[in-house]
């Protein structure tokens, strides 16, 4: 069913796109470079298991190239955040835990894409590839550290529009399908009767999406832009991997679970 979900969003995105018409080179320039702050929200959820939450700061970088004889656009955006996160759980024999923990974020992307226009509307459909990784680690006694990496295909269109006296508004929409992913957990680090674990994400098994939207004052040599932001992922419950516990074997997953993040970015474009 979840498969099936993002199946029918990937779909719906591309019927979106192929109704832009033809291309306006004023709304699509040749090169673009943006540097700014990222501040971040974020909730993780493993349902009926625990939960973290916490604002990450950081910054991100991106360039854009639009090849106009042949309307293709190249973008290529990597961020970094770091920060600490509440971590409200419980240990293994059903003990409540509350502590802080120590976070960072960094995912990067590649995409392809084509402008198209509509009026005063810049359109730009787009695929490509991800990746995300998060570092985590509980700071508490018989705690650990968990390395998170997953790759994924976003689908997506940005819009833009500008306006009179310098002034450009637009957005973003995109589906998100994991390509696969692994979890690494150092399970050592909560006690030598463990060993470390290392779980699979198959192909389909999550994905997700976003959801942003930006306002930019153009100073003819630069612009200055704020862009709020959503993204929510979901995953299913990760493969099995065997680990020693004590004298014998244990069977360990990556319970299902669900990011939330919200955000805002503070950029320059040049």
């Amino acid at each position: 069913m979840f498969k099936r979900k993002i199946i029918t969003l990937v779909i719906g995105l591309m019927l979106i796109a192929t109704s832009a018409l033809c291309a306006d080179r004023e709304l699509f320039p040749t090169s673009k470079f943006k540097l700014g702050y990222e501040g971040m929200y974020m909730y993780y959820d493993e349902p009926d298991v625990m939960h973290e939450k916490g604002i990450l700061n950081g910054g991100f970088g991106s360039w854009t190239g639009y090849f106009t004889q042949y309307d293709i656009m190249l973008n290529a955006e990597l961020e970094g955040l770091a920060g600490s996160l509440e971590y409200n759980g419980q240990y293994s024999d059903g003990t409540k835990l509350k502590c802080d923990n120590d976070d960072y974020f960094i995912s990067g992307r590649a995409t392809l894409g084509m402008g198209f226009e509509n009026g005063k509307i810049g359109y730009t459909p787009y695929i490509g590839v991800g990746t995300r990784y998060w570092y985590d680690k509980i700071k508490a006694t018989g705690g650990y550290e968990r390395e998170i990496t997953q790759y994924y295909l976003p689908l997506g269109i940005n819009i833009i529009s500008n306006m009179d006296d310098g002034w450009s508004i637009g957005g973003t929409i995109e589906g998100d399908l994991l390509l696969g992913g692994t979890v690494d957990s150092k399970l050592s680090q909560a006690g030598s009767n463990y060993s470390d674990a290392s779980n699979t994400q198959d192909f389909a098994s999550g994905g997700g999406g976003r959801l942003s939207a930006f306002i930019e004052y153009d100073f003819t040599d630069y612009s200055l832009g704020f862009e709020p932001y959503f993204r929510y992922w979901q995953f299913a419950k990760s493969n099995t991997d065997s680990v020693m516990y004590g004298s014998g074997n244990a069977n360990v997953v990556e319970p299902k679970n669900k990011f939330y993040m919200s955000g805002v970015r503070l950029y320059i474009k040049f």
